[in-house]
């Protein structure tokens, strides 16, 4: 996704091109088919809602995350939207039939990612929306405004689509759910199945120790 100031409007133009039509789906979850992760979560992640994603190690299953949802989405029919803030996502990691149905838009830092991720989120085409942010500079992330993720909160409050959050470090203040994946994955792991992998991935929920909206820069 170039660095333009027409780059917001051409993703709406290219959305509307594509899926003309607005479909909203039932209010529930969407599995991730991780069975860590969906248990953390009551089933799944829930539509209309936030929650983050905290890769506390490298390598510790962020990227098996997508994976599977990609497979998830896949076989529900279903749409997803991959918001890569730092351009890091590798398509050649993943079978190719599981990107036809992925929408993925490359930004060049977290101000584009949150615009880009704005029309999505409101769009209501996609069951998920994955806003990945590892990779982006710590200090940029720490200086973006609550408004942005207030504005993010109210545009999900209500939808049909659920929103992951990728991080490296706790940062969404006031998100519903801070999921943390703090173990990373051994050698052994190269030689399993997806999901193998997946069922092996070590979650813990995490009550939010960032600040609420208002009490953050912005």
């Amino acid at each position: 996704m170039p660095d333009s100031p027409h780059t917001v409007s051409a993703l709406r133009s290219l959305i509307s091109v594509r899926f003309p039509e607005r479909r909203r789906r039932p209010h529930g979850s969407v599995s991730a088919s991780v069975g860590p992760l969906d248990g953390a979560l009551g089933g799944g992640l829930p539509a209309g809602r936030l929650t983050e994603l905290v890769s506390a190690a490298p390598s510790s299953g962020g990227q098996t995350v997508v994976a599977s949802l990609l497979a998830s989405t896949q076989a529900a029919r279903q749409r997803i939207a991959l918001v890569d803030g730092a351009d890091a996502f590798v398509p050649g990691a993943v079978h190719g039939d599981l990107l036809r149905h992925l929408v993925w838009v490359r930004c060049q830092g977290p101000e584009q990612a949150f615009a880009a991720a704005d029309i999505l989120v409101r769009d209501g085409n996609y069951a998920v929306v994955i806003l990945d942010l590892r990779g982006c500079a710590e200090r940029v992330l720490r200086r973006t405004p609550s408004c942005v993720w207030y504005r993010m909160q109210r545009a999900a409050e209500g939808g049909s689509v659920a929103v992951l959050v990728q991080t490296v470090f706790p940062l969404v203040p006031a998100v519903p759910c801070r999921l943390v994946l703090e173990a990373p994955l051994c050698l052994d792991d190269a030689d399993m199945e997806r999901e193998q992998v997946a069922a092996r991935l070590a979650v813990r929920t995490e009550r939010s120790p960032v600040p609420a909206f208002g009490e953050m820069t912005g």
